[in-house]
């Protein structure tokens, strides 16, 4: 296989608001501050490309590839000015005249809505678009945008123009201040650099795969959302809902993000950070349970008043008939590893409710208990307040053993043992043009990793297949492993075919290159992974 790119790969930015160009202040949905670190991850690795002794990069055009959500379109929810813009995007000139929903919840799925929010969220993060421009300019380099399900809109040709203008945009802006021979520049102007990006060339050098990316012999590239069922579209590759083809059907994952959780997160700007999402629970029982009445009592019917209505839209579209199934053989059998992952999933699902449900009637039972025992020692009745306190105890250790095997049930593997059955599909060799390859690259569940998948496989080739995750950019936070990683861990998967190339076996270099970007140090570093 000849040679013509090194790789890098990220994924799961949720870039959305950002900064507000007016006021400074920034957006209390957003989760992404990385936009310099970003930047100087960038022109590393092109500065790699450009020096002579780096042997491995010298000359080689770099190909980046962001494995999805690199956008949160759900949680972009201002609305354009009334005017002019709001008749651009919604047809009328005053939120009086938009429906509830748009008002209260933010603009929905539409191409031209989505045009508008990935333009509101370029002028959240100039920094982070100067630094793609700055990157599709150098000689040979190409960026992959891959579709996630917070960013599945990207689905829209307009919006794929759109991100190509603010790039083309975006370099213009970049260039107007650039000083040659700046070595303290953040990206520096280098002479093979040309003054303007066209869209031509942003046209041939920006993709916007509709599935996944695969790399004969070397890698197969997916999101990872049509692995579990709460985030799993009907039809990844073209999610229109089939009775308003100008709208996306949002599994019930993006549903929950647009009805409950923007809202919760304007109150606690961290609770999706963290993970899992059961430590959000327990942390504002904790902390936090005077919010428990407006999370119960205002955004809850909210949300489920919401649902009533798209569930019974869905129950209307179970009248139709079903969609054509693809033509295309491999992505047949994609979907079923999908189907099949999503059931078995499916079967926890309903443990994980009630374990959720009877830990938090637990923990407010122990409230109780302690409460009652407290004013019943102020009373002098000791014997009623022995046995309160002991019931308190024996409920919350119950609710404390629920909480970790919840935990438990939330962190599965599923992207790994998914990446096992696709090994399978390519080793068996019995679709044309798909064959085995080292390299099963994920992200999605935002928890970097890197395993050899296991040898059962009798097709399986001479060389170690591995599963890769490539994590977040933006802040994890969870307990058990705070002592193991630090709670931003910029990790990124950088690939250079030339290490896996030798005919020889033995000489291949063939353990993933999964780094983590350090703004300190302007170096990677290596991503601290430890063994089962």
């Amino acid at each position: 296989m000849a040679q013509q790119f090194n790789y890098l790969f990220v994924s799961d930015f949720h870039l959305s608001e950002g900064r507000s160009p007016a006021t400074g202040l920034i957006h209390r949905n957003e989760d992404f501050f990385q936009d310099v670190p970003f930047a100087q991850f960038i022109a590393y690795h092109v500065q790699l490309s450009r020096r002579e002794t780096a042997v491995e990069y010298h000359n080689i055009p770099w190909k980046l590839v962001i494995n999805g959500d690199i956008f949160d379109f759900l949680q972009v929810v201002s609305l354009p000015k009334e005017g002019d813009k709001l008749v651009k995007v919604k047809g009328v000139e005053s939120y009086e005249k938009l429906r509830k929903n748009d008002r209260e919840f933010g603009l929905g799925t539409s191409s031209p809505e989505i045009v508008w929010k990935v333009s509101r969220i370029a002028q959240g993060h100039p920094t982070f678009f100067r630094a793609l421009a700055w990157f599709v300019a150098q000689p040979g380099n190409e960026l992959v945008l891959m579709k996630g399900n917070h960013d599945i809109e990207l689905f829209w040709p307009d919006v794929q123009q759109r991100l190509r203008q603010l790039l083309q945009q975006a370099y213009e802006d970049w260039r107007e201040t650039a000083v040659p021979n700046d070595d303290q520049a953040l990206l520096p102007l280098y002479d093979n650099m040309p003054d303007a990006l066209t869209l031509d060339h942003l046209e041939r050098h920006v993709a916007f795969p509709p599935t996944y990316l695969y790399e004969p012999k070397l890698f197969f590239v997916e999101h990872g959302c049509q692995y579990e069922p709460a985030n799993a579209f009907k039809n990844f590759e073209d999610p229109r809902l089939p009775d308003a083809p100008d709208f996306i059907e949002l599994p019930s994952g993006s549903l929950f993000v647009r009805y409950f959780f923007n809202k919760v997160e304007h109150i606690h700007p961290f609770a999706d950070n963290m993970k899992p999402i059961s430590r959000y629970v327990f942390w504002v029982l904790r902390h936090a349970p005077s919010e428990l009445s407006t999370f119960l009592w205002q955004l809850l019917p909210e949300y489920l008043e919401a649902r009533r209505k798209v569930n019974k839209k869905v129950k209307e579209r179970a009248a139709e008939p079903p969609m054509p199934e693809t033509a295309d053989e491999f992505l047949k059998a994609l979907h079923d590893i999908q189907t099949h992952s999503r059931e078995a999933i499916s079967g926890s699902t309903g443990q994980t409710i009630l374990r959720m449900g009877g830990s938090i009637i637990l923990i407010l039972l122990t409230i109780v208990l302690m409460f009652i025992a407290v004013r019943v020692i102020a009373l002098g009745v000791y014997w009623p307040a022995i046995l309160a306190g002991l019931l308190a105890i024996v409920f919350g250790y119950t609710a404390s053993g629920m909480i970790q095997s919840l935990d438990k049930l939330l962190e599965g593997d599923f992207l790994y043992l998914a990446s096992g059955r696709i090994a399978r599909l390519l080793n068996g060799g019995t679709h044309p043009g798909y064959g085995s390859v080292r390299y099963f690259i994920f992200g999605h569940d935002h928890a970097a990793d890197a395993r050899p998948l296991p040898p059962t496989d009798k097709d399986r080739p001479a060389y170690r297949q591995w599963y890769v995750n490539t994590g977040a950019w933006v802040p994890v936070f969870s307990e058990s492993e705070r002592l193991l990683r630090a709670d931003e861990q910029l990790t990124f998967l950088r690939l250079v075919p030339g290490r896996v190339q030798h005919s020889d076996e033995a000489k291949n270099q063939d353990m993933p290159e999964l780094l983590q970007w350090s703004a300190q140090a302007n170096a990677p570093l290596e991503v601290r992974l430890f063994g089962e």
